[in-house]
């Protein structure tokens, strides 16, 4: 930030700050079960590009475009009764249109009597559209699974 305008400086945290506001739009799309929430499969596409791409090792997913990540959401909507993301420890970095950004994921869920705690971290990419921030890639690093 030293050889940087106070306008650029600005950008910058108001982009972070877009960034940060997006991620939590995605986990409050992916919420369901309290308060009469539901998950919002039909609004969670508006967050990514039309090529985004949504991995993760540890449930064998591997799927690009905006319409299959929304297809995979239903179908995950199906599964669970509840769900609850809570994302922390962001570290975003920005350069010019591109940014990425590490979350840690404490996620909680159950599914019939099953009661499911997951802890990973995401290695997300953003791209910077005419409509604002939307999420590019998303990567789920799944670290620990706790059933009960």
């Amino acid at each position: 930030m030293q050889n940087q305008t106070l306008e650029e400086r600005i950008q910058l945290l108001e982009d972070v700050e877009e960034i940060r506001k997006l991620q939590a739009t995605y986990g409050h799309y992916s919420d369901k079960g309290w308060n009469d929430k539901s998950m919002y499969c039909n609004r969670i596409g508006e967050l990514f590009t039309e090529d985004a791409t949504w991995e993760c090792e540890f449930l064998g997913i591997s799927i690009k475009g905006r319409e299959e990540i929304i297809q995979t959401f239903e179908d995950m909507d199906k599964a669970f009764e509840f769900y609850m993301h809570g994302f922390s420890n962001p570290i975003i970095n920005i350069n010019q249109n591109r940014a990425k950004a590490k979350w840690l994921l404490y996620l909680g869920g159950t599914s019939g009597e099953k009661v499911n705690l997951t802890y990973g971290s995401y290695d997300n990419e953003y791209a910077r559209t005419s409509g604002g921030w939307l999420i590019q890639a998303i990567r789920l690093h799944v670290s620990k699974v706790l059933e009960a």
